[in-house]
């Protein structure tokens, strides 16, 4: 998969150009990790470590607005979407450095939505799962099935 990286001091300037203006923020429509950023920073939730992904906010509170985190992350699985050829029924390992952007905004819309729905989130883990079968995002844990689904 293609992967359009985040801004850096080579690429800042095409990366603007071909940036746009959503609200008050501007991201390259392409860039799967802004995404996912914009929808964390949105909840007030912190993205850290190497994932991307503090397991401290696990499953706590979200001070910040759900409803427009989840639109932030829904518009970057929509893209993903666009991105991939229909119906995609294979892999996207995460071993493959260009993949973990998709992975990235999955677990993100995944995480989100189980604050507000959680058997709706567990189709998205065990999509997750499926599309990487060593699962190293922890996907697998939430899951049905895994240790840390509630249970239906």
């Amino acid at each position: 998969m293609e992967r359009d990286w985040s801004p850096d001091e080579e690429s800042g300037e095409a990366y603007e150009k071909a940036s746009v203006a959503i609200g008050d923020r501007r991201l390259h429509p392409r860039d799967l990790d802004a995404y996912a950023t914009i929808a964390y920073e949105v909840a007030g939730l912190r993205q850290d470590g190497e994932d991307g992904f503090d397991d401290e906010d696990d499953q706590g509170e979200v001070p910040g607005e759900l409803d427009a985190a989840l639109e932030w992350a829904r518009a970057g699985v929509c893209v993903l979407q666009q991105s991939l050829p229909w119906p995609f029924t294979d892999v996207l390992l995460y071993g493959e450095l260009d993949n973990r952007p998709a992975h990235c905004i999955l677990y993100c819309y995944a995480d989100l939505l189980r604050r507000r729905d959680p058997k709706a989130a567990a189709v998205w883990f065990t999509a997750l799962v499926y599309l990487n079968p060593n699962d190293n995002l922890g996907a697998r844990f939430i899951a049905p099935g895994g240790p840390q689904h509630p249970g239906f």
